[in-house]
């Protein structure tokens, strides 16, 4: 039997060509072809952890079953998963053509007599390092929050020992359990079911004719607009650039060409889709570079009047349809909209740095913004292959409102004179990729001051009283310049000779002598707490509005710990009086910060389905 795959081959896809006898593999750039179940809280449950180690050894693996990385045809092909890759068009006649050359074995590899895994078995001492490491690696990783990467070595150890028909029957008892457990259903509803209905564009509004943006005008030329260009003119659509003066614009560009060809280097584009896509930026010498534009996307300074000027400038050289898109992340749209003389064709674009790697887009819609101007906006997201959520118009939004209370309730730990490792720790064990002092000191302490300071002045009450109580600690931060990562110095020294290290005599002034025995279950708990109230806030607010979005916007946003399936998922399965009685006792023990809405303090509140 030979499989041909002239695409992309990922999941059961790839399984079923590892059941053949003889694979062919298109050459393209774009076609893929991995394992990717362990994403979605489960294993590759047609054979994949049995074929798989049995055609390319343990140790080899290990990485695409675990990481469920995804390969090129060449790549793949290189890995021993295919015997050869030619052009799309040319799959299917090739593999005619290894069957009328009789290149194809009549067995597979492990039903011949003598079969041995390719690199050894699993006591082999190279293959016994790398086990033992993928289980280290894989328990640091999870923090015994996801069962799937376990399984999955459990299945690749125990399984490569014995005959392939046992080895599969092992195989499906662990995906049995795994796709019962809730930590696959939470990620499988929200990163397969709610991103799908994300991608499929659900909330664009179905009367709007679809108007694709052809010409992207990007204002300010920095980190965050150069990756805007840049995956923008990958995806065919023309860019200008323009910024303070043409040679900050200019060197943006160059910039850019300067990623694509390390991307074509590195295999992951084409010499001709390099080509195309440079061709297609331009750096503009002023705003009048925008004439002809359809949408204008702005990444300059986070501040009101700066961006208010932005619009002035900006819509003076745009045509009447044009969009203007802010690029905010916390300045509300309505405040911006002042500034426009065509506030209906003003949207929030909220991209996540660095956008080529990042998937997620919030699509911020003003009080003003017209159901034109939102459809337009999301075909634009989706042109540039990033999953949308759809929020409303509020200070911060709702990703970084959330953000910034994990970070938040991390520096009141700090101050309350919990020891900064244990934070640190218990951000890792809640399944946060760095506790919420790393996190700082990487935002930058001066933007977070920033931040903290103008929610201060748009929010209210005894909450908002107690979350601003970290307010003077960042004060004092911020008069010592110290700013975190980019001043090499904040909550985490930066040497020079070494990797970065807390600052533990910097926090100890900073906690003015307080001492805590607090434990890492209590810590970890509140830094949960603190993000799922925030999302309970923005739910009641109407920020957000669907709880798919609003869970897969969590994960792809601020890297909510994918197993508990997002905030409100999380909230679903704690159960809606078990979680207001919990942040009742929270608000005793720690503060009003964690007072509910009236809603969710009733503890009736199903948030996925229909209300109980």
């Amino acid at each position: 039997m030979v499989g041909a795959a002239p695409g992309t081959a990922l999941g059961g896809g790839l399984e079923l060509l590892l059941a053949t006898h003889h694979r062919v593999l298109a050459s393209e750039p774009g076609a893929r072809y991995g394992l990717p179940e362990v994403k979605l809280g489960l294993l590759p449950g047609a054979g994949g952890t049995q074929r798989l180690p049995r055609l390319v050894g343990i140790a080899a693996s290990l990485p695409l079953l675990l990481q469920g990385r995804d390969l090129g045809g060449a790549e793949a092909a290189k890995a021993g998963l295919a015997h050869e890759t030619v052009p799309a068009a040319e799959v299917v006649s090739a593999a005619r053509a290894a069957l009328k050359a009789g290149k194809v074995e009549v067995t597979a590899p492990w039903d011949r007599k003598g079969f041995r895994l390719p690199g050894g078995g699993a006591y082999d001492p190279k293959v016994t390092a790398a086990l033992v490491a993928a289980n280290a690696g894989t328990q640091a990783a999870t923090q015994g929050n996801d069962p799937a990467p376990l399984a999955i070595l459990r299945c690749v150890y125990e399984g490569t020992r014995l005959p392939i028909d046992r080895a599969l029957r092992l195989e499906q008892k662990h995906f049995a359990a795994l796709v019962r457990g809730r930590p696959a259903q939470n990620m499988i509803r929200t990163l397969f079911f709610a991103r799908q209905a994300a991608d499929k564009l659900v909330r664009r509004p179905a009367a709007e004719p679809k108007r694709p943006v052809r010409r992207l005008g990007v204002l300010g030329a920095g980190f965050m607009g150069a990756g805007v260009a840049q995956v923008s003119a990958l995806a065919g659509i023309e860019v200008v650039l323009v910024d303070r003066s043409p040679e900050i614009a200019g060197r943006a560009r160059d910039g850019i060409l300067a990623q694509l060809e390390a991307d074509e280097r590195k295999g992951r584009l084409s010499e001709a889709a390099r080509e195309a896509a440079a061709a297609r930026i331009t750096a503009g010498a002023d705003h009048a570079a925008l004439s002809g534009c359809d949408l204008v996307i702005e990444a300059v300074l986070e501040d009101v009047e700066v961006k208010r000027q932005a619009i002035r400038a900006t819509e003076a050289a745009l045509g009447p349809d044009a969009i203007f898109a802010s690029n905010t992340s916390a300045l509300p749209i309505d405040e911006l909209a002042e500034a426009s003389a065509r506030p209906e064709n003003l949207i929030g674009l909220h991209f996540f740095s660095p956008v080529p790697r990042m998937a997620l887009v919030e699509v911020v819609v003003g009080p003003k913004t017209s159901d034109a101007t939102l459809a337009r906006a999301l075909d634009y997201v989706r042109a540039i292959r990033k999953t949308p959520i759809v929020v409303r118009d509020g200070y911060g939004f709702y990703t970084t409102r959330c953000v910034d209370a994990y970070i938040r309730e991390g520096l009141r730990c700090v101050v309350d004179g919990v020891d900064p490792v244990l934070i640190e720790n218990a951000g890792i064990a809640l399944g946060m990729p760095v506790g919420p002092l790393a996190l700082l000191d990487e935002v930058g302490i001066d933007v977070m001051h920033h931040i903290t300071h103008f929610f201060r002045a748009r929010e209210t009450g005894p909450a908002a009283d107690d979350r601003h109580a970290v307010n003077p600690l960042l004060d004092a931060l911020v008069a010592g310049r110290r700013f975190g990562r980019k001043t090499r110095a904040g909550f985490y020294a930066y040497p020079a000779d070494g990797p970065k290290r807390l600052d533990r005599a910097a926090i100890a002034d900073l906690a003015r002598g307080a001492r805590s025995g607090a434990g890492v279950a209590e810590v970890r708990e509140r830094l949960l707490y603190a993000q799922l109230v925030e999302a309970a806030r923005c739910w009641d607010a109407g920020i957000i509005d669907e709880a798919g979005e609003a869970d897969l916007g969590a994960i792809l946003g601020w890297a909510f710990p994918s197993y508990l399936g997002g905030p409100l998922a999380a909230i679903d399965d704690i159960g809606a009086a078990v979680f207001a009685g919990r942040c009742a006792g929270l608000s005793r023990s720690h503060g009003a910060r964690f007072d509910l809405p009236a809603g969710f303090a009733a503890g009736g509140r199903r948030l996925h389905g229909a209300a109980a």
